[in-house]
């Protein structure tokens, strides 16, 4: 079995936005670092099987991004708004250059406009239908305080009305967050690689998207899941979509 995974935008991101300067008083070191990067290193590691994939949107993206993200990091570790050009020069340079070698260790695949197009028509639908489900979902809570005792019954709907919050989140979080065109162009891309790899390899590959956006992979809060998105790319495309630890350990599974 071949294992192929594409690199979202977020997870290139992730490992880029780092860095640790006592000269310039800088410590920068985004969330999502450390998976991020110990896949990335796993991919690095196994290069010879062609694991790691991106396409020219999401290394244009992964650019144009950068600087928002370095900032908003910076930002953080700083009570003050204002950062010097010079130095903020100098931390964006030093990520940029680190998002250029985690490049170098995938395989940019050119894709087929038009038949990403035709898939992009799919996506898009995907999404809308989601949306739609996410306005229509049943409120089991109410239902099942019923047959709790009258004195426990507030406790047990706030208890079974969070746990619906979270299992339902990754739907519900579409109505505030639509999925966005870049999102769509994404997997829509990542659609036609896979069919051109089925055509190549028959039905002996496997491909994933590792993203740590939820417009792709669960939601995972206090022991649940919420991934009514994730099950639904997985079953209209048969594309698994998870985060980087998650992707890492399947792949250990499967790659000795």
């Amino acid at each position: 079995m071949k294992h192929k995974v594409l690199f979202d935008t977020s997870v290139l991101i992730a490992a880029s936005t780092f860095m640790v300067s006592k000269e310039l008083s800088v410590n920068i070191k985004h969330p999502f670092f450390d998976q991020s990067m110990s896949l990335i290193g796993f991919v690095k590691k196994h290069l010879t099987k062609r694991i790691g994939l991106v396409t020219t949107t999401i290394e244009e993206q992964a650019y144009q991004v950068l600087e928002h993200a370095v900032r908003q990091e910076l930002q953080r570790k700083t009570a003050e708004r204002a950062i010097d050009f010079e130095v903020f020069s100098i931390i964006l340079n030093y990520c940029e250059n680190r998002l250029r070698e985690i490049l170098s260790y995938m395989l940019r695949e050119p894709v087929d406009p038009l038949e990403v197009s035709k898939n992009f028509v799919k996506v898009t639908e995907m999404y809308e239908n989601l949306k739609n489900k996410a306005r229509n979902l049943p409120k089991p809570a109410a239902l099942l305080t019923e047959t709790v005792p009258k004195g426990f019954k507030k406790l047990a709907f706030d208890i079974y009305k969070t746990q619906d919050e979270i299992i339902n989140s990754q739907l519900t979080n579409l109505l505030r967050k639509p999925a966005e065109t870049t999102d769509k162009t994404i997997l829509a891309e990542a659609i036609y690689l896979f069919n051109v790899y089925k055509q190549m390899e028959g039905k002996n590959v496997a491909f994933y998207i590792t993203s740590t956006d939820h417009h792709f992979s669960p939601v995972r809060k206090k022991g649940l899941e919420s991934r009514g998105i994730t099950d639904t790319i997985k079953d209209l495309f048969g594309i698994i979509c998870d985060w980087p630890q998650q992707i890492e350990q399947i792949l250990r599974n499967e790659i000795k």
